[in-house]
């Protein structure tokens, strides 16, 4: 029997709050396993590389840093892929009190980000699983601005060669909050004037 699954694939958390508002992904208490992207700060770019990568650096500290963005917030970003962890950064939103971290605001920084590459060592597990599983049919929600089917070709190719068998789709959404918006997104995880990416909407 055919599974349907919902995945986002970033670049925030505007495509995992859609996808559940529409019922393309399931809840958590519905049985949805929470994949990598669902609630990070990514790019398309990275997001290849880190599928391309088999996740092999998405947790290495050797490319995570700490960031400091304001007098109450430092942010972990992977500078290989560009990515912002923010749900797991101290300080956001003050998520470690509402959210009851262990070990208080430097819950996922500490020893090394211990706790930061458990979760998200099996956040990866579940997405290979899911997109391993030929019962299923993946739907990938990605949140951008102006890209359109043809545009994926590159993103198509890896998930070709990594996973032969996989059925899937997508459903590419403008980001509602605009394109400055989008465009603040792509400097947060520093990309510049002469990265293609953001070259195409200046």
């Amino acid at each position: 029997m055919t599974e349907k699954v919902g995945i986002s694939l970033g670049i925030n958390c505007t495509s995992t709050m859609w996808a559940v508002h529409n019922n393309v992904r399931k809840r958590k208490e519905d049985g949805y396993t929470t994949c990598p992207f669902d609630i990070m700060v990514s790019n398309y770019v990275g997001i290849c590389e880190c599928i391309k990568d088999d996740f092999k650096y998405l947790c290495d500290e050797n490319y995570l840093e700490l960031n400091t963005v304001s007098d109450t917030e430092t942010i972990i970003y992977n500078n290989k892929y560009n990515f912002i962890f923010n749900h797991e950064s101290p300080g956001h939103a003050n998520l470690y009190i509402t959210e009851g971290w262990e070990h208080g605001i430097n819950h996922f920084v500490i020893n090394n980000y211990e706790n930061f590459k458990k979760r998200y060592s099996k956040r990866v597990n579940n997405f290979k699983n899911y997109l391993s599983d030929e019962n299923n049919t993946i739907t990938f929600i990605m949140t951008t601005w102006e890209k359109t089917d043809n545009d994926l070709k590159e993103l198509k190719e890896i998930l070709h060669i990594k996973y032969p068998n996989l059925k899937y789709n997508f459903i590419l959404l403008n980001d509602p909050n605009g394109k400055d918006y989008f465009i603040a997104h792509l400097r947060a995880m520093r990309f510049t004037e002469d990265d293609e990416e953001l070259k195409r909407l200046l």
